[in-house]
């Protein structure tokens, strides 16, 4: 076997040089903002006008195309861009707040346009106020969400729940898709006699299980976002 000389010396691999993420992330993004800027102002200036007429126009429902934009947008910033490595982004958080700002922003907005309908006794009254109904189903929605983070943060990133907490949610939420669809048909389904479960009132005003269901729905997709 031949001795190794112990006066050869292995060169040590050189690192490769780190990037100039001050100048490269310029150079990458739209209009040399940070990654997610221009994302994150469409995002704020579609959500501000959903509030305003929420605030400004209870008595109306809000336009399909902004509910199907609010809806979009909602699972783009808490399921895709949740689930996006930030390493892969250089520089600074989008519009060069902390990273995580816009989404609480998102969130915040919501909330202060529910305590201010609270106040002029409007949150409940869907009868009088349609556009509360798509209060109820973004609330559903983030609500899973806020249950989704803190079952990661106690329990671990990347954790599972015991096996029976994810039948019972699975479980709890097709019930509701299935019950959703049957009070559907059964309020529009023309000739066939009615249940009227559609209008019965579950103590929360005008909120019906309709809207119920819908948000257990909307919980699920949170939840796992």
């Amino acid at each position: 076997m031949a001795a190794i000389n112990p006066r050869v010396q292995v060169p040590e691999p050189i690192p490769p040089p780190a990037p100039d993420s001050a100048l490269d992330w310029r150079r990458l993004y739209a209009f040399g903002w940070p990654a997610g800027s221009v994302r994150a102002l469409m995002a704020l200036i579609v959500f501000s006008t959903i509030w305003a007429f929420l605030l400004l126009r209870p008595n109306q429902e809000v336009p399909e195309y902004l509910k199907d934009l609010l809806f979009i947008i909602l699972g783009h910033y808490f399921a895709v861009r949740a689930r996006a490595g930030a390493s892969q982004e250089f520089g600074p958080g989008p519009l060069y707040l902390p990273r995580g700002s816009v989404r609480l922003l998102l969130i915040g907005g919501f909330v202060v346009s529910a305590a201010l309908l609270y106040r002029q006794d409007r949150l409940l009254k869907i009868e009088t106020n349609p556009a509360v109904v798509s209060l109820v189903l973004v609330f559903g929605f983030l609500l899973g969400v806020v249950v989704q983070h803190l079952a990661s943060r106690l329990g671990g990133q990347g954790r599972q729940l015991p096996r029976f907490l994810e039948d019972a949610r699975a479980m709890i939420s097709l019930v509701a898709a299935v019950f959703l669809a049957f009070l559907v048909w059964d309020a529009f389904f023309p000739g066939a006699p009615h249940s009227g479960l559609a209008d019965r009132s579950i103590g929360l005003g005008k909120i019906g299980l309709p809207h119920l269901t819908a948000a257990v729905v909307g919980f699920y997709f949170g939840s796992r976002s």
